[in-house]
């Protein structure tokens, strides 16, 4: 990979683990009226804190931490699993983000989800350092965008 390719690469993960996190952070603390709703929104605010911590080593804003990288991606394949649960109730609220698509096409939401789940089980088997940073979070903001792009407002 280029440079200039890589620089790009690690713009966009670093830019969508910040939207992440911000979006989800504001979304989990502006008062949701249905329970189950605000429950989904705590679980994507998970997710997102979690990519934040690979986020941060990865711009070098605190030091490599295996442990903790590991322990990271662990949450986020336990979060992705746990998504396709609280997604199944038809809940929306109008603090959500959530498109009905998800519920008039929950099996490519759970193929999304699944898929998730199964990358970052991939990645916590073979996260040995530094360098395996980047494909990680490249391959875990690729599941959370598609998914973003096609069931979220």
């Amino acid at each position: 990979m280029t440079k200039r390719l890589t620089f790009l690469v690690t713009a966009l993960v670093s830019t969508i683990v910040a939207a992440s996190i911000i979006s989800g952070s504001l979304l989990a603390h502006s008062g949701s009226l249905n329970k189950d709703v605000a429950e989904r929104m705590k679980l994507m605010s998970e997710i997102a804190i979690n990519m934040g911590v690979l986020g941060k080593m990865l711009k070098k804003k605190g030091p490599f931490d295996k442990e903790k990288a590991i322990n990271a991606v662990k949450a986020i394949e336990k979060l992705s699993v746990e998504t396709l649960v609280v997604f199944e109730k038809r809940e929306m609220d109008p603090k959500s983000e959530a498109k009905l698509t998800i519920w008039e096409d929950f099996d490519a939401f759970t193929k999304i989800a699944n898929k998730l789940s199964v990358d970052a089980k991939k990645i916590t088997a073979n996260l040995q350092s530094f360098d395996d940073i980047r494909p990680a979070l490249i391959s875990l903001s690729q599941s959370c965008k598609s998914c973003h792009s096609r069931f979220r407002e």
